[in-house]
């Protein structure tokens, strides 16, 4: 019985991985609508940088979930 405490402990761990990744995907979603609602709003000369950026940020995010599913 706890030979498998081990096994259980990593389930845990990867379930939380994965979803600490997904909540920061959600984040990275909303800084996205934000950066959108805010080039709207404020004209700038850097507004297309910002919005790449944020765009980075989202993939790198999403990214993040495959790798933590993969290691994790």
């Amino acid at each position: 019985m706890f030979g498998d405490f081990g096994n259980y402990f990593l389930l845990i761990e990867k379930i939380f991985g994965v979803l600490g990744a997904l909540i920061y995907v959600i984040f990275a979603v909303v800084m996205v609508k934000q950066v959108g609602m805010m080039t709207k709003n404020v004209k700038d000369k850097f507004n297309g940088i910002l919005i790449v950026f944020s765009y980075l940020h989202l993939i790198a995010a999403v990214l993040l979930v495959f790798l933590a599913w993969a290691i994790l």
